[in-house]
């Protein structure tokens, strides 16, 4: 995959035919392309920390969290060991990860897990305008953040006129136009004197205040939420002489205990 610029031939000894591995051949970079662009449609991210002894890993968490704030996206930060679907199926809100681990572990390609899971590299291409990708394909910390430098110093200043940030984005994965969530407050916003802000109340007619939590947004859309409070429908129970000891032997157990072999005695 580093070396997608070479060509790389493949020889088959049972057929004794030989193929040229391309981007439209290899069916593993075009499954990569397909989790870039569900990376795209995602607004929600969590980053995997998967290793503590690779060289850059700390740069690269910064960056991974710059970038993302700079497009206003949610970010979480995941401490983990050893990645397993049933691990990572307890973050649903997350609806996409970025690995940080040894380049030789970074491509998970399972389709046991629920979210899909990228690396640094391709979350480049997915924050870009249009995610073009031209086959080359970088695990290296050290070339993804010397090549990331070497962006921001030709990067076009953000904020023109002709581009606006409310419009519709078009989803290669659905084949529909999505607007993208907003986290986080932008420049512009900022500098606002916040006179336009607006108040929501809910059903209790109390002001309801929406904060920046795609956790607690999650929550909102489920069904179950938990147990109900009820509070002030039911009245309230009475105290009752509840049991005392451990749980070798309360006092109501050995309470029964001394009646039945006093009955027996009898």
């Amino acid at each position: 995959m580093t070396h997608s610029f070479n060509e790389v031939w493949s020889f088959n000894p049972e057929t004794e035919m030989a193929r040229l591995e391309s981007g439209r051949t290899n069916k593993m970079l075009m499954r990569r392309y397909a989790m870039v662009q569900r990376a795209r449609d995602a607004d929600v991210f969590g980053i995997l920390i998967g290793t503590l002894g690779v060289a850059q890993y700390l740069p690269m968490i910064k960056r991974i969290r710059e970038q993302l704030t700079r497009s206003q996206k949610k970010v979480y930060t995941v401490s983990v060991g050893k990645l397993n679907p049933s691990k990572l199926a307890n973050f649903m809100e997350i609806e996409c990860f970025v690995l940080v681990a040894c380049p030789e572990n970074s491509v998970i390609d399972s389709k046991d897990f629920l979210r899909p899971i990228i690396t640094p590299f391709e979350l480049d291409i997915a924050l870009r305008a249009e995610a073009n990708w031209t086959g080359r394909y970088l695990l290296d910390f050290d070339h993804v953040l010397a090549e990331s430098k070497d962006e921001n110093g030709h990067k076009t200043p953000e904020g023109s006129d002709n581009e606006d940030p409310d419009r519709p984005t078009f989803s290669l994965t659905t084949g529909t136009y999505r607007q993208a969530k907003k986290y986080g407050k932008s420049t512009e916003e900022h500098s606002s004197n916040g006179m336009t802000t607006l108040a929501v109340r809910n059903k209790h007619d109390t002001v309801a205040r929406f904060m920046d939590s795609a956790a607690g947004e999650f929550l909102q859309g489920r069904a179950f939420q938990g147990l109900e409070q009820r509070l002030g429908q039911d009245a309230p129970s009475t105290l009752e002489q509840g049991r005392s000891g451990i749980a070798k032997g309360y006092g109501e157990a050995d309470t029964q205990s001394e009646r039945d072999n006093h009955s027996i005695k009898e």
